[in-house]
């Protein structure tokens, strides 16, 4: 239990015990899908306290849906690497006040985290489930990627390095790689319907200086830190949440014929949050900035059918 909340802070940076369950053992999450008062997750709350008494993790408040949230100490960071068995150059920062006003937006994107990955119990775990549990399973959709090839709050500097990004470098909000599904990096973009779409575009043409840095040999600057066959690049998506989804799309279709405008020389997709977690990557969930009707992933992305093994 202890290892689930490390996995999951190192690469959220702050969550709910919830959260934490459901990304590592969903098959709690299908077998008791009312929480029964925090029962459900007394192991994995309890995991956090004990990593708090030991100096690892911190109570960061709670979300504006009332529930506690969780970070990491700058020790913690560190126990995080070891599990995740990743460099701790490559952790980020801890999350410190994330929740100062209720979390929105790292609680949508951890959200986000969730709708791509459409976590589903695996095995014994599986095994062991009823027969309606079952049918539960099967009929989520299916997911992309796993929690270990993410990253959230990811520099990426137009200029500086990745340690001290120079000025007018982005950070994208979740980042994943996926060679097997031919996308050695994914960044996505998680804003509220609130956001002025002006400013979104700007983040789209930072992206594309992001993409277009080379180092002194003329190379791919992010080909550097993410491995990718040649002709095979970015892609970088935009998720847009809020209250009512009716004016989410209104805002999407605004951003996403804003952000066709530019002509990138990667795809830009988008969808909404509500949609991605109802229909999963590989539903008919994301519009292109070039046009067109909502699609699964690889035809909103111009690929062939067949090119994904999802």
């Amino acid at each position: 239990m202890r290892e689930d909340v490390l996995r999951v802070l190192g690469v959220l940076k702050v969550a709910s015990a919830e959260q934490v369950q459901e990304l590592t053992r969903p098959h709690l999450s299908v077998r008791y899908p009312v929480p029964h008062g925090g029962r459900r997750t007394k192991a994995h709350r309890n995991a956090c306290l004990d990593l708090t008494h030991r100096g690892l993790v911190v109570s960061e408040g709670v979300s504006r849906g009332r529930h506690k949230l969780w970070g990491l100490t700058a020790a913690g960071l560190e126990a995080a690497a070891q599990v995740l068995q990743r460099p701790v150059g490559e952790m980020g920062s801890i999350a410190r006040g994330a929740a100062t006003h209720g979390a929105a937006h790292a609680m949508d994107v951890n959200a986000t985290v969730l709708a791509l990955l459409q976590p589903r119990p695996e095995g014994p775990d599986l095994e062991r489930l009823g027969r309606v549990e079952r049918a539960v399973v099967e009929a989520r959709p299916a997911g992309l990627g796993v929690l270990e090839a993410m990253s959230t709050e990811v520099g990426l500097p137009v200029t500086g390095t990745e340690a001290r990004p120079g000025r007018g470098s982005v950070q994208a909000d979740l980042v994943l790689a996926a060679p097997e599904h031919r996308l050695p990096l994914l960044c996505v973009e998680v804003d509220r319907s609130t956001m002025v779409p002006e400013r979104v575009v700007d983040k789209i043409r930072r992206y594309q200086l992001f993409f277009e840095r080379r180092d002194r040999q003329g190379q791919e600057w992010w080909r550097s830190r993410w491995w990718a066959p040649e002709g095979v690049g970015p892609v970088v998506a935009l998720v847009l949440s809020g209250r009512s989804e009716k004016s989410v799309l209104t805002r999407a279709g605004v951003v996403m014929n804003l952000v066709g405008g530019l002509d990138t020389p990667f795809p830009v997709i988008g969808t909404t949050l509500a949609r991605l977690g109802e229909r999963g990557p590989w539903g008919e969930t994301w519009w292109n900035a070039a046009g067109g009707s909502p699609q699964p992933l690889d035809r909103a992305l111009g690929w062939p059918v067949a090119a994904l093994d999802r």
